[in-house]
C-alpha cells in the first residue's frame, strides 16, 4: 500500500518546555488533516524552529497513531526571511487582493527558493516509489518543479489552502512566472473554489501563453491535471464535541441564555483579510438603524492574535479595539456592553459553548480560501434551534453553503440590514436551512476531501509525453524515409509553416518552386495521395497549387477538393450566422487599437495576425482577445486557436484533426500516413491520428502531440526528397 507523504509549512504541534510535551495546534490545514481517516500509511513532513531542543525532536519522531512525523530543522534567521519576509509580506497579501501590504525584497526571495529546495531534498530523501506526495499551500510553491526535476516518474498533488487572485492581481508578482511554472509540473493540482482555478487558467495563460481546458494543463512532455475540492471538517466530531458536558459547563459559565440578550458572534484571526473592521462598522450601523436591539443585542467577536510584531497587524489591533471603545461608549449601559472583544485564543469547548450560545456567526471575511468556522458552526448546532450563517460572498464557504446568508461586507448599510433580517427569521426556516447545510456536512467531510484528492491523484497517470525524436539527424532522418520509401503513403502537409515559411502578410506565402516540383514528383509517384491540409481560404489554396494532382482541404477542412472527381464539398453543417457577426465586432475592435495588426475573413473562420504589431502590446491584445472571443462565444459551435502570432475563431467542424479522421475513414487503404505541420491547429491533426501516423512537428518540439521534429522550416524539403 502507498504511503501519503502529507507536506506542510509547519508541522501540526509545538514543545511546550514547562510539561516537555507536545502542543497541538490549530488553523484550517490542522483541522482539515486531523479529520482524515484513512488506510493508507501518513506521513507529516514539516519544518520547526532550530531552537527545538533534540529530546522534542526525539519525542516527534517517535509519535505513533494515525500519522508518523517528519521534522525538519531549519536555522531560525533563514524561517524568519521565507516565512514572515516573503510568505506574510508577499504571497499571503498578493493572493488575498492586498497589494497595498505587499513588501517585496529579493533577499526574502531568495531565502524562500532556499528553503523549498531544502523541502525537496527531504521528500526525495524519504519517499519510496509507490508513495504519493501532497504538499500544502502557498508556502511551498516551488517544491513541485524541484521534485520533477530529480525524480518526474514521482507522483506529486500541490493544494492551496488559501483563494488564488485574478490574473490582474496575480501578475503584479515579481515571481509570478516562477511559481506558475512550477505548479504546472505538479500531476494534480487543487483549490477550494471552482473561482480560485479559473483565476489560476487565466493567470497561467495571460502570463506563460499556456493554454489550458480547466481540467488539465498541458506543457512539454508533462500533464497537469486540475480540480476543484472545497475543503470540510470533521463533523461527527464537532457534534460529539458540541453535545459534551464540558461544553455544557462552558454554557452555564457563560449564561448568555439567562440574560435574554442575544449573541452574534464572530471568530477570526486578527488578519487584515478578515474584514473584522467592517464587522463592526455594520453591528455598530446596526444598532443606529434599529434602537430596538440596543442592549438586546451582543457582538462577541474572538480575535486570535497573529503577527502581533508587525506594524500592519498593530495598526489593524489598534483600529478594531478604538472602533469596539466607540461601540461601547455609545451604546453601554450599567448593565449592558455591546460589544465583548477577546483577544486571544480559547479552548474547543470555549468555542463550542460560544457556537451553541450565538444566534448568528457572522463573517465579514474581504478574501477567505474556505472559513471553517461557519462549518464548524453548523455541526455545533442544536438541530431543534440552530443559528443563522451569515456569510460574506468572498469566502470560498459562500460556494458550499448552500444556505447561508450571504453579504457583501463592504456594504456596511446593506450588510447592517441583513443582519437584521437573519435576526427576525423564523424557526422554521432556520431549521430547514441548517438540516440542509448539516446533512451535507455529514456526507462531506474532511475524510471525503482528503479522499477526493488522493483518489484523483492515485488515478493520475505520470504521463511523461514520449521523448520526441529529431528528424535533423541524419540517422533518425534516414531511418523514416527508408520506411516510407518501402510503402504506400498519405502525405498531410499543413501549408504555412510547413510547405512555405510564415511570412509578415499572408499573400507573400507563395509556395517555391522548387517545392512544388516536389509535390509534383510525389503526387505522381505510385502509392503515393498528397493532402495539403490548411487554414487558408480555398481560392488561395486553388491558386497556389494550381496543375498538382493533390487534395486540398482549406480552412482546416471545412472545405475538400477531390481532385480525381474534381469536386469541392463542404464538411461544415453548422449556421455561422449565429456566431460570425459577433465574433468579427470583437476582432474589429482589437484590429483598430492593435497596430499593424489586421483580419481576414473567411467562410468558416477569422483569423486575426499581428506579426507586424508591437511585441509585448500585441501579445497582450492577442491573450485578452482570446479570453474576449471565449467568453463571448461561449455557448455556439466555435473553437479559439492560439496560433503563431495569429488569433482564429472557427466553426467547431473546421477542425484539422476532424478532417484528418474523416479523410483517413473514406481514402486510406493500408498506407503508410505521414502528418507535418508547425502551428496550434496541426496538433489537432497529431493527437487524432497519433497511434496511427508518422506525425512531424515543424519548429521547436515544445508541447506537441507529434512523434517527431523538423527544427526549420526550410529543411521540409529535403525530407520530402528523401522520400522520392
Amino acid at each position: 500500500m502507498s504511503r501519503w507523504i502529507i507536506v506542510s509549512n509547519r508541522l501540526p504541534f509545538s514543545y511546550d518546555k514547562k510539561s516537555k510535551s507536545l502542543k497541538g495546534s490549530s488553523g484550517g490545514l490542522v483541522t482539515a488533516l486531523n479529520g482524515v481517516k484513512s488506510k493508507n500509511p501518513l506521513i507529516w513532513l514539516g519544518s520547526l524552529p532550530s531552537s527545538t531542543p533534540k529530546e522534542a525532536i526525539a519525542l516527534i519522531k517517535k509519535t505513533q497513531g494515525k500519522m508518523s512525523y517528519a521534522p525538519l530543522i531549519i536555522e531560525d534567521q533563514m524561517y524568519d526571511d521565507y516565512y514572515n519576509g516573503f510568505c506574510n509580506d508577499v504571497l499571503w497579501p498578493a493572493l488575498h487582493y492586498e497589494t497595498e501590504f505587499i513588501k517585496y525584497k529579493t533577499k526574502n526571495w531568495e531565502t524562500y527558493k532556499q528553503v523549498n529546495e531544502i523541502f525537496a531534498k527531504e521528500i526525495i530523501k524519504i519517499a519510496k516509489k509507490d508513495d504519493v506526495i501532497w504538499i500544502h499551500d502557498f508556502h511551498l510553491f516551488l517544491v513541485p518543479k524541484l521534485l520533477k526535476e530529480k525524480k518526474p516518474n514521482l507522483k506529486v498533488g500541490f493544494f492551496l489552502h488559501i483563494p488564488f487572485p485574478s490574473s490582474e492581481i496575480y501578475r503584479q508578482l515579481p515571481c509570478r512566472e516562477e511559481i506558475l511554472e512550477s505548479l504546472i509540473k505538479a500531476d494534480l493540482i487543487g483549490f477550494h473554489d471552482y473561482s480560485y482555478l479559473r483565476h489560476f487558467c487565466s493567470s497561467v495563460y495571460s502570463i506563460t501563453g499556456i493554454q489550458s481546458s480547466m481540467l488539465e494543463i498541458i506543457h512539454g512532455n508533462h500533464r497537469a491535471k486540475l480540480g476543484v475540492y472545497p475543503v470540510s471538517i470533521d463533523t461527527q466530531n464537532f457534534i460529539k464535541k458540541a453535545e459534551a458536558k464540558k461544553t455544557a459547563k462552558n454554557i452555564d459559565r457563560f449564561q448568555f441564555d439567562k440574560r435574554g440578550i442575544g449573541v452574534i458572534l464572530g471568530v477570526d484571526r486578527l488578519d487584515y483579510t478578515k474584514g473584522i473592521i467592517h464587522k463592526l462598522k455594520s453591528f455598530k450601523d446596526l444598532l443606529e438603524q434599529h434602537p430596538e436591539y440596543r442592549g438586546k443585542l451582543q457582538l462577541v467577536q474572538v480575535a486570535v492574535p497573529s503577527r502581533t510584531e508587525v506594524p500592519e497587524y498593530i495598526n489593524l489591533r489598534n483600529e478594531v479595539e478604538r472602533l469596539v471603545g466607540e461601540i461601547n461608549g455609545k451604546y453601554s449601559t450599567i448593565n449592558y456592553i455591546p460589544v465583548k472583544y477577546i483577544f486571544k485564543s480559547i479552548d474547543i469547548y470555549e468555542l463550542m459553548a460560544l457556537y451553541r450560545s450565538a444566534d448568528i456567526l457572522f463573517v465579514t471575511s474581504k478574501r477567505d480560501g474556505m472559513n471553517l468556522v461557519c462549518l464548524e458552526y453548523i455541526a455545533a448546532q442544536k438541530v431543534d434551534n440552530p443559528g443563522v450563517v451569515v456569510l460574506s460572498e468572498f469566502a470560498g464557504a459562500a460556494a458550499m453553503l448552500s444556505q447561508a446568508t450571504l453579504v457583501n461586507p463592504m456594504n456596511i448599510r446593506e450588510t447592517a440590514n441583513t443582519l437584521a433580517s437573519a435576526l427576525q427569521m423564523p424557526l422554521h426556516e432556520r431549521v430547514r436551512r441548517h438540516s440542509i447545510m448539516l446533512d451535507f456536512l455529514k456526507d462531506y467531510t474532511a475524510t471525503d476531501w482528503a479522499n477526493a484528492f488522493t483518489k484523483d491523484l492515485n488515478n493520475t497517470k505520470i504521463n511523461i509525453v514520449e521523448k520526441i525524436i529529431s528528424l535533423n539527424k541524419s540517422t533518425n532522418k534516414k531511418k523514416v524515409q527508408i520506411e516510407l520509401q518501402k510503402s504506400d503513403s498519405i502525405l498531410l502537409l499543413d501549408y504555412d509553416g510547413t510547405l512555405t515559411p510564415i511570412c509578415n502578410k499572408p499573400e507573400q506565402a507563395v509556395i517555391s518552386k522548387r517545392t512544388k516540383g516536389l509535390l509534383s514528383k510525389l503526387s505522381k509517384k505510385d502509392g503515393v495521395e498528397v493532402v495539403v491540409v490548411s487554414g487558408r481560404p480555398i481560392d488561395f489554396l486553388k491558386q497556389q497549387l494550381k496543375g498538382l494532382d493533390v487534395f486540398i482541404a482549406g480552412e482546416h477542412g471545412g472545405k475538400f477538393f477531390d481532385y480525381k472527381q474534381s469536386k469541392w464539398r463542404t464538411l461544415v453543417s453548422s449556421n455561422k450566422n449565429k456566431w460570425f457577426n459577433q465574433a468579427l465586432e470583437i476582432i474589429h475592435s482589437y484590429t483598430k487599437r492593435t497596430p499593424n495588426s489586421f483580419y481576414e475573413k473567411k467562410n468558416f473562420a477569422i483569423t486575426w495576425h499581428y506579426r507586424n504589431s508591437p511585441v509585448d502590446f500585441a501579445e497582450f491584445q492577442a491573450k485578452r482577445l482570446v479570453t474576449d472571443l471565449e467568453a463571448s462565444l461561449s455557448n455556439f459551435p466555435v473553437s479559439v486557436i492560439f496560433g503563431k502570432k495569429v488569433i482564429e475563431v472557427k466553426a467547431l467542424e473546421a477542425n484539422k484533426g476532424y478532417f484528418a479522421n474523416w479523410f483517413t475513414d473514406r481514402y486510406h487503404h493500408g498506407e503508410k500516413i505521414i502528418a507535418m505541420g508547425d502551428d496550434r491547429t496541426d496538433e489537432d491533426m497529431f493527437s487524432n491520428l497519433k497511434n496511427k501516423a508518422i506525425t512531424i512537428k515543424i519548429g521547436k518540439p515544445d508541447n506537441t502531440y507529434a512523434k517527431y521534429y523538423i527544427t526549420e522550416q526550410k529543411d521540409v524539403d529535403d525530407f520530402l526528397k528523401g522520400l522520392l
